[in-house]
């Protein structure tokens, strides 16, 4: 996480990015931070692709084409199946070494096999980020952060009663957060 920090606060982004792990709401945080930094809101120099079945010959096509009016063309795609061998993925391992300057592959996965040749070539040319299920003291600490920003205080003790009501998902945790945080405008 802290690469992919110092990516997007520099602006000195790598040619591809691997995102997965179980945790949902932090791998779609990175992602959304990512495509806004990179694209900059351009959608003209932006494609999305998901599931299996990704043609790598449009891919590879469209990285290869120069970016309109932009520094850089992102080409996210999810849960494509490469990373566990799926079908086209030794095609597009041979090319993420030869990925033109002008292109960003973002890459956002479920399921990963750490030993596949699309996984090391992502990691020899650019960056990986696996997003693990938080502990919760990191939860307890983040969520006293985001109540505090919004001017509220939270004990030890009321925030592992909430995380005992609302599990360790960070996605889950948020929305309750907003709502304790709406509920107790004014007070």
């Amino acid at each position: 996480m802290q690469t992919l920090n110092q990516d997007i606060k520099n602006n000195d982004f790598k040619k591809v990015y691997l995102l997965f792990g179980e945790e949902a709401f932090l791998k779609k945080s990175y992602k959304n931070r990512l495509r806004e930094a990179i694209t900059q809101g351009d959608t003209m120099n932006y494609n999305y692709y998901e599931g299996k079945g990704i043609n790598v010959n449009e891919i590879i096509s469209l990285s290869d084409t120069m970016p309109f009016f932009a520094d850089r063309r992102l080409i996210l795609m999810e849960d494509s199946g490469w990373f566990k061998g799926g079908p086209g993925a030794d095609e597009m391992c041979a090319y993420i070494e030869n990925i033109p300057d002008t292109t960003c592959l973002l890459f956002v996965e479920t399921e990963v096999d750490k030993r596949s040749r699309m996984y090391k070539a992502v990691k020899a040319c650019g960056s990986i980020g696996e997003f693990k299920q938080q502990d919760e003291k990191t939860l307890m600490r983040w969520a006293a952060g985001i109540l505090g920003k919004n001017g509220r205080k939270i004990t030890q003790r009321d925030v592992e009663l909430l995380l005992s009501m609302t599990g360790t998902d960070m996605g889950n945790l948020r929305m309750e957060l907003e709502k304790v945080i709406a509920y107790t405008e004014g007070r």
